[in-house]
């Protein structure tokens, strides 16, 4: 009998499914281990990233953190004008701010304050809201403009009213504020795109250009601010002032406005509802006065305001925060037809031989256009401008046609904006064939050129375009105006104009009989200084047609008048051009005023070198310079 076979145990083999959960436990901790050290991998070289190779990235982002700066505003820059007058200043403002983190109950503090200081209801809501969106280590404004006695009180209770915190900062001031309203403009708060573009802007209190010259040269006024810097803890308390910078005081202006010139024509224009009047210097372009009424006081604006006096003025059907000069755009009636007059002849239909009848109407098909005389007989160029005909007109302006009649205009400096530091101007209109096709897609009709031959229909312009066509036409010279002065500026050398000298001359002894010359329709406006005349333009614009009659009042329905004019007449130093909205005829209304106005800036000597008085040599020297070439 066979023994059977010794079992070995050790060389059994394993079961297959033993086999496969062995091979499962071996891959698996494989992929385990390679990604744990591929996550350790990971990590290391993240933090070899930080530690070394991006360590003074982070070190500056651990100083932001650590450190906080502040910035402390700049003193504003003044504003003169010619004579060293002051017109806008700095003065020191006493205020009253708090720091919410360092107020126990911020609304205690606030009633604590309020014994002291009047705080309104919307001034607390402001304050509680500015709290709450911030960081409560930056100081919120309650109060500002306080007087010495509240100023003091308060400093000496300062260690017993957690987060009170006072300072000095500035307001603007302005001098003859009425009659420079529009010229010089005023300052206000930032809005919210302007707090996000500069920094400075979110300093509590802190104002920026608003109108005027103040907007058009704020960042040259402003300045640049300082800083402070100090070392903060983790929850934003200062720890210690780590150092500081001072603030660069905004430059110095001086304007070319002769501030007593710019009184006596705003005194002038008082008597009317809406008007305005511009006067320069046709040698240097400087703009003398620029007046326009409604005015405001800038004062009342910029400092303290009363919600319902600025209600009152931006409400106010005449619109006083407009600036009649630059942004009233009129018809420029008869004063046009200096402009006419030049232009045929320079394109050669009418010369000084000819003469026209004036049977009171011009008949174009079956269109008929007025005259403003009933019948005026036989005229030639000079009487068609003295008494102002129509008819004279109408035919010059048809023999030509608009687009040589337009490009004379633009060349004596209408339909334009000048780059003279004054914001918002408006351009008018100088119609031609391809400006009507682009604004109506309508075809250009014969009776528009009529009509525009005696600044009516289309044609628009600002009284200072007026003022500068006349310095052209007075000086045969391409003037530009100017508002802002350096100490170093040279006297102008504009080209002459591209119109034959002769022409200007015929033009310049039709102006000069209508205020000196019997018939004249301005006669009664003649210079009463002996041995000095002045030669003009009256106009009359039409503001009412068939389509709007019926929707306006009995003074809209009134026509606008107006007038230009430049003095001594053999020897141009000053232009004007004045326009009185709903104001009747020019030569009752506007040209009386021109009268006046340019007397006072003769008789004065309003164009004199500029005087930067109160100014020493380093303030001279900072002055800004002139904005563009006046173009």
């Amino acid at each position: 009998m066979r023994r059977p076979k010794a079992l070995h145990y050790g060389a059994k083999k394993k079961p297959d499914y033993a086999r496969k959960q062995s091979y499962r436990f071996s891959r698996r901790a494989l992929l385990v281990g390679g990604a744990q050290v591929g996550l350790f991998g990971l990590l290391g070289w993240r933090l070899h990233q930080l530690q070394i190779r991006e360590a003074s990235d982070y070190r500056l982002l651990s100083d932001e953190n650590r450190l906080m700066i502040q910035l402390s505003a700049p003193s504003r820059g003044s504003i003169r004008d010619r004579t060293g007058a002051m017109l806008a200043e700095d003065k020191e403002n006493l205020r009253l701010l708090v720091v919410p983190a360092f107020c126990k109950s911020l609304p205690d503090t606030l009633d604590r304050l309020s014994r002291i200081v009047t705080i309104s209801r919307a001034t607390r809501d402001r304050v509680m809201r500015a709290a709450a969106r911030q960081s409560g280590y930056y100081p919120v404004l309650v109060a500002e403009g306080l007087t010495w006695r509240q100023f003091a009180l308060l400093n000496v209770l300062a260690p017993q009213i957690p987060g009170l915190q006072t300072d000095r900062s500035a307001f603007r001031r302005y001098h003859h504020a009425r009659p420079m309203a529009h010229l010089v403009g005023y300052v206000g708060m930032a809005g919210k795109e302007e707090v996000d573009l500069d920094p400075v802007m979110r300093l509590p209190g802190f104002r920026a250009g608003r109108a005027g010259v103040e907007k058009t040269f704020d960042e040259q006024l402003r300045g640049t601010p300082g800083t402070q810097q100090y070392e903060v803890d983790a929850r934003g308390r200062v720890v210690r002032e780590l150092g500081s910078t001072p603030s660069t005081p905004g430059k110095d202006l001086v304007l070319s406005i002769d501030h007593h010139l710019q009184a006596v024509a705003q005194e002038r224009l008082k008597e009317h509802r809406v008007a305005s009047v511009v006067v320069l210097d046709v040698e240097t372009g400087a703009i003398l006065a620029l007046a326009s009424t409604p005015t405001f006081d800038p004062n009342d604006v910029v400092f303290k305001v009363d919600p319902k006096a600025w209600s009152r003025i931006a409400r106010d059907r005449d619109q006083p925060l407009q600036n009649r000069a630059i942004r009233g755009q009129y018809p420029p009636g008869s004063t046009f037809k200096v402009v006419t007059a030049l232009a045929g002849l320079h394109a050669g239909v009418i010369d000084t031989r000819e003469t026209m009848r004036c049977p009171g109407v011009y008949t174009m098909g079956r269109a008929r256009f007025r005259c403003w005389k009933a019948h005026g007989g036989g005229i030639d160029i000079h009487e068609a401008l003295k008494q102002s005909c129509d008819v004279y007109f109408y035919e010059t302006a048809k023999r030509m046609g608009i687009n040589h009649l337009a490009s004379v205009s633009r060349h004596l400096g209408l339909g334009r904006v000048y780059d003279c530091g004054l914001p918002e101007q408006k351009e008018g209109i100088i119609p031609d064939v391809a400006w009507k096709r682009a604004r109506f897609m309508q075809p250009w009709y014969g009776g528009e050129t009529v009509i525009a031959g005696i600044g009516q229909g289309f044609v628009s312009s600002t009284p200072l375009q007026l003022a500068v066509m006349t310095a052209r036409v007075a000086t045969g010279r391409a003037v530009l105006p100017k508002l802002v002065l350096t100490p170093d500026d040279p006297k102008p050398d504009w080209p002459e104009l591209e119109l034959d000298p002769k022409h200007l001359e015929i033009v310049r002894k039709g102006m000069f009989g209508v205020v000196n010359e019997p018939r004249g329709t301005a006669r009664r406006s003649a210079l009463k200084i002996p041995g000095v005349t002045m030669a003009g333009k009256t106009g009359t614009s039409q503001v009412v047609n068939a389509h709007n009659e019926h929707k306006l009042s009995a003074y809209e329905r009134e026509t606008h008048a107006l007038f230009i004019g430049y003095a001594p007449f053999d020897n141009p130093r000053y232009a004007a051009a004045c326009c009185v909205e709903h104001g009747g005829g020019g030569s009752s209304a506007a040209a009386p005023i021109v009268k006046d106005v340019m007397t006072e800036a003769l008789l004065n000597d309003s164009a004199r070198a500029p005087v930067f008085a109160g100014l020493s040599r380093d303030e001279v020297a900072n002055q800004v310079a002139v904005v563009g070439d006046g173009g």
